[in-house]
């Protein structure tokens, strides 16, 4: 009797290490969101204040110049995110 109530919590045990085992995972990485946020950052899209959302055209506008002129100082206005982008995430 002792024996088949060992081996019953054996097998519970293992099922329920199996049922936890099959969690989907959440999806995206940590570097894929790092790098949607430079992308948004970079579109103008973030930072936006709550009152302001989704931001409006003028505000896009003044994110991409703020942008612009803090990560891409002396270059042209590159076309998407790059290293400079990347490396302002970290």
């Amino acid at each position: 009797m002792k024996a088949s109530k060992i081996s019953a919590v054996v097998v519970f045990a293992c099922a329920s290490a199996v049922a936890f085992a099959q969690v989907p995972s959440s999806g995206k990485t940590r570097e894929q969101v790092k790098q949607e946020l430079a992308q948004a950052q970079h579109d103008g899209i973030v930072p936006a204040p709550k009152h302001d959302y989704p931001p409006s055209p003028a505000r896009v506008a003044r994110n991409k110049e703020v942008h612009a002129l803090t990560k891409h100082a002396g270059e042209q206005i590159p076309v998407q995110a790059d290293h400079h982008d990347t490396v302002a995430g970290r």
